[in-house]
């Protein structure tokens, strides 16, 4: 068989004439079993040729010699030449070469002339043909070999008859060369095939890389699985799928007599429940689909949303090799489907949000920018910034779950007060926008009103009505406005929607913009601080009583405003609670401040140093706390022991999963700090529930230890005590040298505070960390 795509003789002599054909005669073709028979071909052409000057000596003597065999030579040469080009031997021609082959050999002095002859013919034609073809080739070439004997002595000299035991010699050698010949084609057939599957399977991969449609990569195997086939007569594959207790057929390539549209799973027998590996153990209603008996194997398809097979099927046996090419395509095809699945998933991580489905950030701006660029008139585009009201308090109250179906619910009511054309995503938290097309500013603020009453109404969590209410800011796009502009211009309308009261729409008006709401404005900065690189971290050092060695420092986030300056965190940590900013604040602070304290020991070769972050009840209940936590290790090199974690008990008490995640967190080695140790009401029972291995002493008992009896009674309790448990402690607002004796007195085990140094910013402290002494910071 020729290659795919590769015409053959026969399709030479038709397609292009006697010329073609003259070409195809003298150019060796592809493939081992062409090239084989082409080299054969002209073997059996030179031999014959050599063996007419054997005719010779016999032509003065006997001129019908001459004749015989000058005919048997021309018929022989046109007909193993036509039957190269035609790829194929007619079994008269076949019978047709054996007289001439007798003819030929009657012609010659001595039978030993013809041996050559016979041989290269038997090699030739051999190499055609199925294995009953041979076998009757067979007995073609004893029936000639036997007339030559029974005619020699009509023809030739009586002389030169052929002895019977020499003539049943080289019958048997020829016999063994056909056998020799016959396994020569079919290793051959074997290995074109071979190779033509692998070149269709290769070809097929490099389609697959590029292709991400499922339909579009199932065609193509089917495409592939056709050609596949065609290489292998008789061969049969079929698509099957489970349907209960039943199989239904699907796809299928090869002659099929009579196929039902399902048969019995009890065809199949499984591996095992939830495994899709399979074997047939039941070949009759599958052979009777095809109309004759089948040698059968089960593919299993794994990228199938049911369960799914591939049987394939041949007369008497499925050769190995072809088994092994439908495998490696149905893997080709599996991996391709894989990929599409990942490529579809990506593209919507991409596009959409996770948690509703909405359009995400980057495809509000990608879709906004192409509406604006398609639209000349724009004022017919509106945006709608919208906002949530008290969001905040769902997941302080119920739980961040509680806060994610909260979010759902906001979407899908979005949803049904906007049109196909529409844009509406979730921009992150619990911000929303909408771009709406066709519709004028009143249209707009009517649409906006009728969203803020349904957000009005009540959302069941968990059994529990959840109320939450959403500001929205509308803002309309005009001529040549920038997206940028525009965002921010309803981001605007809606923080001053929010500071008129909750539940309210405000349109974009120009005052706005100089006449902002202050504290609005504000939070709206403080969201955008991180950003923006107004976000600042400094540290406070942390001395040991017992030789004033530096060893750690307490990192605080500085608010480095455009406008007021530099802002302390009492300036602005209690509304980034309110506003939710608090998470990308700490964040902020977490992972700077690892990537600072990862230097430390550059400074201070030898001495341990730690540093200390405090965290938020908001962070603590976040899902991805602790891997972020675990992440900024890695990306920084920091070695967890050197990480505290510090917080209040009002935190603790405020996270209902502070206790699982301090856990896991000390799980890795990341120490955890009790700040303002003694000023609650459970700062006994936060020792025992939770995994502190620092606490730290407030700087109220700190101040009054000098002049009050019961705060510096509360201090030793709470030293000795924490000592007792191998707990560290740590006093804060030390700034009088009396102070630190006191504590170093009673046993404290590290101070911190102005007595040794403000809180400065990272360079100022590594080069603190690098003098002898604390003279320089007192």
């Amino acid at each position: 068989m020729a290659a795919f795509g590769k015409p053959s003789g026969s399709d030479a002599v038709r397609q292009g004439g006697w010329r073609e054909a003259g070409r195809t005669l003298f150019r060796r073709p592809v493939g081992v079993l062409q090239s084989t028979r082409w080299l054969v071909l002209w073997l059996a052409v030179l031999t014959l040729l050599f063996s007419v000057p054997a005719v010779f000596p016999v032509v003065q003597d006997n001129p019908i010699a001459l004749l015989l065999a000058a005919g048997a030579t021309l018929f022989l040469w046109g007909s193993w030449i036509v039957s190269y080009l035609r790829q194929g031997v007619p079994f008269a021609l076949e019978v047709l070469d054996a007289v001439a082959i007798t003819a030929f050999a009657l012609a010659t002095p001595s039978t030993a002339e013809i041996i050559p002859l016979i041989l290269a013919s038997a090699w030739l034609r051999t190499l055609y043909g199925t294995p009953w073809r041979t076998v009757a080739r067979g007995v073609l070439y004893t029936a000639a070999l036997a007339a030559v004997t029974a005619l020699w002595p009509l023809i030739s000299h009586p002389t030169f008859a052929p002895a019977p035991v020499r003539q049943a010699g080289l019958i048997a050698i020829v016999l063994l060369t056909i056998t020799v010949s016959a396994q020569l084609r079919t290793a051959l057939q074997a290995y074109d095939w071979a190779n033509e599957r692998d070149l269709e399977l290769t070809r097929t991969g490099a389609k697959l890389l590029g292709m991400t449609d499922p339909d579009l990569i199932r065609a193509l195997a089917w495409t592939t699985a056709n050609r596949l086939v065609s290489t292998t007569p008789g061969l049969r594959v079929l698509k099957v799928q489970r349907d209960g207790d039943l199989m239904r057929f699907g796809a299928r390539t090869g002659d099929f007599a009579a196929l039902p549209a399902t048969v019995p799973l009890s065809v199949l027998e499984l591996a095992g429940l939830g495994t899709t590996d399979a074997r047939i153990v039941d070949t009759a209603p599958l052979d009777a689909a095809v109309g004759s008996p089948l040698a059968w194997e089960c593919i299993s398809l794994t990228e199938q949303a049911e369960q799914a097979w591939l049987l394939v099927g041949a007369p008497k046996r499925i050769p190995a090799g072809m088994v092994l090419s439908t495998r490696s395509l149905v893997n080709q095809v599996n991996l391709a489907l894989r990929n599409s699945d990942t490529h579809h998933q990506l593209k919507a991580q991409a596009q959409y949000d996770a948690l509703t489905g909405l359009d995400n950030r980057l495809s509000f701006n990608t879709k906004l920018a192409a509406i604006l660029n398609r639209n000349e008139t724009t004022d017919s585009v509106q945006v709608l910034f919208l906002d949530l009201d008290d969001f905040k308090d769902v997941n302080d109250h119920l739980g961040h779950r509680a806060g994610d179906a909260t979010l759902v619910e906001v979407a899908e009511r979005l949803r049904h007060y906007t049109r196909p054309l529409d844009v509406c995503a979730r921009l992150g938290g619990d911000e929303f926008a909408i771009v709406l097309q066709g519709t004028t500013t009143d249209e707009a603020t009517l649409i906006a009103q009728r969203m803020v009453q349904a957000l009005s109404a009540p959302v069941v969590v968990e059994g529990r009505a959840v109320r939450v209410g959403a500001s929205v800011g509308v803002a309309m796009a005009t001529v040549g406005i920038d997206l940028d502009d525009l965002v921010h211009q309803a981001d605007v309308a809606m923080y001053a929607a929010k500071a008129n009261g909750k539940g309210q729409v405000q349109v974009f008006q120009l005052g706005l913009l100089q006449c902002g709401s202050a504290p609005v404005s504000f939070e709206r900065q403080l969201s955008h601080a991180a950003e923006a690189g107004e976000l600042e971290v400094h540290y406070q050092p942390i001395v040991s009583l017992t030789d004033l060695v530096c060893t750690g420092a307490e990192a605080l986030v500085r608010w480095n405003h455009p406008e007021r300056g530099l802002l302390l965190p009492g300036e602005f940590l209690e509304l980034a609670e309110s506003s939710g900013s608090i998470l990308g604040l700490g964040a902020f602070v977490l992972k700077n401040a690892c990537a600072e304290a990862a230097n430390w020991p550059d400074a201070r070769p030898g001495i341990p140093t730690t540093v200390h972050v405090n965290i938020s009840a908001r962070e603590l209940e976040s899902v991805n706390f602790v891997d972020s936590v675990l992440g900024c290790l890695t990306d920084s090199g920091l070695p967890a022991n050197s990480l505290v974690l510090e917080l209040t008990e009002t935190v603790a008490l405020q996270s209902a999963a502070a206790a699982d995640r301090l856990q896991a967190l000390a799980t890795h080695g990341i120490q955890i700090a009790m700040d303002d140790f003694g000023t609650g009401y459970s700062s006994l029972s936060m020792l025992r529930s939770l995994p502190i291995t620092v606490v730290k002493l407030d700087s109220s008992f700190v101040g009054g230890a000098l002049t009050n009896s019961v705060d510096r009674s509360v201090l030793e309790a709470i030293v000795q005590m924490s000592e007792k448990l191998g707990i560290e402690t740590i006093a804060e607002g030390v700034e009088r040298l009396d102070e630190q004796q006191l504590l170093a007195q009673i046993g404290a085990d590290s101070a911190q505070g102005y007595l040794y140094s403000a809180a400065v910013p990272a360079a100022v402290l590594r080069a603190w960390l690098m003098e002898s002494d604390l003279a320089g910071v007192r």
